[in-house]
């Protein structure tokens, strides 16, 4: 499995439907096999540097703190167990994975995380003072390792807290404007800024506002500025990230505007679907 599709899953929860959505079935059935065994495989040099061999030991041994990485190996572990492979824009298996993931025990107090990913910024320091265009496709990424440091990093600063069904039914809204828009192209991918689609063909299609006014998203991106809050990351390293230190607000929670009701009263309407499905019988699998 290419090191690019393994390091989605650090960034954000909406990209492990990538794999969904593009990934061939072979490339699940043969993913274990294919996955590096050595961090010389891993990273094609003869001699690896402190920053591959710390980001090789996390891939080896993520722990319970690694959340992004768990839910992406929760969901192949699926997948494999299934006599059947996954169709571009299904997202049968990553429904699976997600409850699966959220039925797991979870045990990491922030000063453990606090710890790794400290380490994380002082080890690889160069690699995470690469400057990638967000907006590009990721294929065209050429600094595997410094590729790599971000999405490690990543992997440890995220915390799915959302529920499920929120998480969900985002996902389910976009990917279906996905298949549309780009007329079920399997090779179709999100830009790590999340403002495109990128079809396999190169052609960029914007995403459009009305999802990050969507309910859904504004709830789990509320989770996730507080909690990058809350994280002493490096400025520069937000920077790189982010394009700012700052106003994560501005990217990710952008003023809506919302004609008959506010956003208030539709969170609390989700809120009230929510603990309607508290027995999980919409979401049972």
């Amino acid at each position: 499995m290419k090191c690019q599709n393994l390091l989605l899953f650090a960034l954000f929860t909406i990209f492990v439907l990538q794999a969904q959505a593009n990934g061939d079935a072979e490339d699940y059935k043969q993913w274990k096999h294919d996955f590096a065994k050595t961090f010389k495989e891993l990273f094609k040099t003869n001699h690896c540097n402190k920053c591959q061999s710390l980001m090789w030991d996390h891939f080896k041994n993520p722990g319970q703190c690694a959340t992004a990485f768990n839910l992406g190996c929760d969901i192949y572990e699926v997948i494999k167990d299934s006599d059947k492979g996954p169709k571009p824009y299904d997202l049968t298996f990553f429904k699976k994975g997600l409850n699966k993931y959220y039925h797991e025990d979870f045990h990491c107090s922030q000063q453990k995380d606090e710890k790794i990913y400290n380490k994380i910024q002082n080890v690889c320091k160069h690699e995470l003072s690469v400057k990638f265009d967000r907006c590009d496709d990721p294929k065209n990424f050429k600094d595997i390792t410094a590729y790599a440091a971000y999405g490690i990093l990543l992997i440890f600063t995220l915390e799915f807290l959302a529920e499920k069904l929120f998480v969900y039914e985002f996902v389910e809204k976009l990917i279906k404007w996905m298949k549309k828009k780009t007329n079920a192209d399997p090779k179709a991918i999100i830009s790590h800024d999340l403002k495109f689609v990128i079809k396999g063909d190169g052609k960029k299609i914007r995403i459009p506002r009305s999802f990050v006014c969507d309910p859904c998203w504004r709830k789990m991106a509320n989770i996730y500025v507080d909690c990058m809050k809350e994280y002493n990351l490096k400025k520069s390293v937000k920077k790189n990230i982010w394009g700012s230190h700052q106003v994560l607000e501005v990217l990710y929670l952008p003023h809506c505007t919302h004609h008959k009701r506010g956003l208030v009263e539709i969170l609390k309407a989700r809120d009230s679907k929510l603990n309607e499905h508290s027995a999980n019988p919409a979401f049972s699998v």
